[in-house]
């Protein structure tokens, strides 16, 4: 048998994108793999045809694909030779049947576009990008184009920030830049702006009689706070007035939205545990928009197990008829779950991650993490469809999480266990703690890369879910606590795991983690020298000024510290770990990028150099051209690169 490799990733399918057509007579998805060689990601669309995948596409770029009808799809790429200077801004769509054939040129757009929806008039809803001070671009005028173009390279070494966030993670500065609700008028070829200027429309969907467009707006400047983000509104197809619906505030915020056969089902939470309280399912209704309690859910929709192994979108809610099905988290899997007549009932029950889906006529397929295996097609049954990662996996180690539940002061517990390859037992292992991001994220029985290559290398590699984690309701609700309750869980486990597997190296241990993991790992250091190495990845060392940096950070810092700035600031330092620096003694490696604008890069250079000014070993290696997602979605050699230095850095540390 043998190890899992550093780059086994690349040999590995992502599945994303599920779909059935409108009848549901045929069903497509996206695959992406990791192009080691060019350094990219390759993604295709594939249809089933006899119970097999069949490609449809090849060239290396297509996702995010819609059904025109029952035998077509159509998906955006850019095939065609541009002129310069609208590449940047116009967006072209293409058609292909699904018996296979060339894709041929359909929409061409001026501006860029996205979320498109198909009207029975041959008309089409679709979101696309409004530029300030060039707000008619989409009319497609030359000249405007031109002067938008020549504008943004005059100014291309500045940028005026007038509005907050002024930059997202995993794009850039917004430039004020916001997206509007479109009509295109096929016989025209002209699209036509429905949404006020100065409003961003951040979701669209169709009611399944087409007869009106849901969606949410929010001002675009300044932008209201996150936990009251957006306002419902709708349009009624032809007649293109607004309807204001429902307004998010502190106690009301909308999470989500679908249109079912006979009512919208509109997810809201109260904001009781801050911006990550999870909600419960209204019913609005059609004819005279009352919102009605259908059932208290307090749950996370969407699955928040974590994994390095997956790319591309994915769908958490879906009506079928009057029926919504969902994806939640529940304790530490995710599974399928279906509301009907104010009832939830559970439909599936596997130990892992349903990641996507899609329905129609009680017909479900999803995309699941399952069996320890990587992402394949499965049926609402459990009956796996596809086989994209057999092979891939075939001969070599992987090692499967041992469940470690137990109780600390009341509260129950939980955590994995990973054993090395070849473990014999007798022998001493080093050890390897993972700590997730989030923190309302959990750690599930899934296949995790990073985790499976240390086990390959000869490691003990351990991970749990403490205080804040998803999956069980108010147990996430760490407000005001970071580095208290979490940080003893943590340690309880450490112990716990170590009391159990005796074969655990005490001496021999290790710790990494990203994001709220980042933040863990600079709080651990200053709190106990247990740890040979540590390394910290896309981390927060200080509150106080990652309020002023981060995209999230006006909004977050307050709620997950209950306390802000201006009047509790000996809090916010309290709860920072470059507070504790000087208390350090492990050598600790920082890995982050240069376009993380969640955590950006100063809070790695702030604990950095405190560490050296006292003395610490510490190195920080830094990614051009990555930004928060590194781990899971960045170039595939910045991915090998990141995990070698990780481990290279732990085992340069290893006791002798």
């Amino acid at each position: 048998m043998k190890p899992i490799s550093i780059d086994e990733f690349c040999s590995l399918k992502f599945l994303s994108d599920v779909a059935y057509s409108p009848s549901g007579n045929a069903l497509c998805f996206a695959v992406t793999s990791a192009d080691k060689v060019k350094n990219r990601y390759v993604s295709n669309i594939y249809t089933m045809r006899g119970g097999k995948p069949v490609k449809l596409t090849g060239g290396g770029k297509e996702r995010g694909f819609i059904f025109l009808d029952e035998n077509t799809l159509l998906f955006p790429a850019d095939r065609e030779e541009k002129d310069e200077k609208n590449r940047d801004i116009s967006s072209r769509y293409y058609r292909i049947g699904l018996d296979g054939g060339e894709a041929e040129l359909h929409l061409a757009f001026p501006i860029p576009t996205h979320g498109l929806m198909p009207l029975p008039s041959g008309d089409m809803l679709l979101l696309g990008t409004t530029a300030p001070g060039f707000e008619e671009l989409y009319r497609g005028d030359e000249k405007l184009v031109s002067a938008y173009k020549k504008h943004a390279k005059e100014n291309e070494d500045y940028e005026e920030i007038s509005q907050a966030p002024w930059w997202w993670n995993g794009g850039t500065y917004t430039k004020g830049a916001y997206d509007s609700l479109f009509l295109y008028e096929a016989k025209r070829k002209k699209l036509r702006r429905l949404s006020a200027l100065c409003e961003s429309v951040g979701m669209a969907k169709l009611s399944p009689d087409g007869r009106y467009v849901y969606y949410m707006k929010s001002a675009v400047k300044p932008l209201l706070p996150l936990a009251a983000a957006g306002t419902l509104c709708r349009m009624e197809v032809g007649v293109w007035r607004e309807e204001v619906l429902l307004a998010s505030r502190r106690d009301l915020d909308i999470q989500g939205f679908e249109p079912a056969k006979s009512f919208v089902l509109v997810v809201i939470s109260d904001g009781h545990n801050g911006l990550n309280t999870d909600g419960d399912f209204y019913s609005l209704s059609y004819e005279d928009n009352e919102l009605t309690l259908l059932a208290a859910h307090g749950e996370a929709i969407g699955s928040s197990v974590g994994s390095d192994i997956r790319y591309g979108g994915e769908r958490a809610l879906k009506a079928d008829g009057d029926t919504v099905y969902f994806i939640s988290t529940r304790f530490d899997c995710a599974d399928l779950f279906r509301l009907e007549n104010g009832n939830i009932s559970r439909v599936t029950d596997w130990d892992g991650s349903v990641d996507s889906f899609d329905v129609k006529n009680g017909r479900v397929t999803a995309i699941a993490l399952k069996d320890m295996r990587a992402q394949e097609l499965y049926d609402g049954n459990g009956k796996r469809l596809t086989r994209f990662n057999d092979a891939a996996l075939r001969g070599k180690y992987v090692g499967s999480p041992e469940r470690l539940n137990f109780t600390r002061e009341g509260t129950e517990l939980h955590g994995f266990v990973i054993k090395p390859m070849g473990y014999e037992e007798g022998k001493k292992y080093p050890v390897i703690l993972d700590v997730h991001g989030g923190p309302k994220t959990v750690y599930g029985p899934v296949f995790y890369h990073e985790m499976q290559y240390w086990a390959g290398k000869g490691y003990f590699v351990i991970f749990c879910n403490p205080t804040g984690s998803d999956g069980r309701g108010d147990f996430m609700n760490i407000l005001g606590r970071y580095g208290t309750v979490d940080y003893d869980d943590i340690m309880a486990f450490c112990d716990e795991a170590l009391r159990r597997y005796p074969d655990m190296d005490a001496d021999d241990m290790f710790e990494t983690g990203g994001s709220y993991g980042g933040f863990m790992t600079n709080w651990m250091i200053g709190h106990t020298d247990r740890f040979r190495a540590c390394a910290s990845q896309r981390s927060i060392s200080n509150w106080l000024s990652f309020r002023g940096v981060s995209d999230i950070g006006i909004e977050f810092v307050p709620d997950q510290n209950a306390a802000d700035l201006w009047g509790a600031p000996d809090k916010l330092w309290e709860r920072s770990p470059l507070k504790y620096a000087d208390r350090v003694r492990t050598p600790t490696l920082f890995i982050h990028s240069f376009e993380d604008y969640r955590c950006p890069i100063d809070q790695a250079y702030q604990m950095l150099s405190a560490l050296i000014s006292h003395g610490v070993e510490a190195k920080l290696v830094a990614f051009r051209g990555e930004n928060h997602e590194l781990s899971r979605s960045g170039k595939p050699l910045h991915r090998i690169k990141r995990l070698d230095e990780i481990t290279r850095w732990f085992d340069s540390h290893r006791a002798k």
